[in-house]
This record gives C-alpha cells, structure tokens and sequence, in this order.
C-alpha cells in the first residue's frame, strides 16, 4: 500500500511516505473502510497516524495544530 495519491494542489503542502503492510492487514484495512467512513486507504492512515499521536503525544499533537492555525 502507498500513501499518498493527491493532486497537484495538495502536494505543496503534502509529502509522501511509502508503506508496506502485510496482505492480511491490508485486506483487514479493505474490510473496516466498507464499514467506516473514509474515503480510501490513504485518508484512513492519516487519521490514524493523527490518532495515534494525539493519544500518545497530546502535547506534541496540539502544539503542531496550534503552530499550523496561526501560520494560515
């Protein structure tokens, strides 16, 4: 799976990583997107991403978000 896919707008703002998961997971990932409400693969791993540092680091997560407001 490769994240990642925007337009060219986006991609001012928007660097890319690459990830491989295992095929089981991709396909567990397949199965819960059916059942949820994201759009695709890709928007699903960054709210992931956003949600695992925000419970890890909620710090770090609000002071990024705070950063990123006043810069707009």
């Amino acid at each position: 799976m490769l994240i990642g896919c925007e337009t060219m707008a986006n991609q001012q703002n928007e660097s890319q990583i690459g990830v491989r998961v295992p095929q089981r997971l991709r396909e567990l990932i397949k199965e819960y997107l059916a059942l949820d409400t994201h759009k695709n693969e890709s928007e699903f791993v960054r709210d992931a991403i956003r949600e695992k540092i925000h419970r890890d680091a909620p710090g770090l997560f609000e002071q990024v978000f705070k950063e990123h407001e006043a810069g707009q």
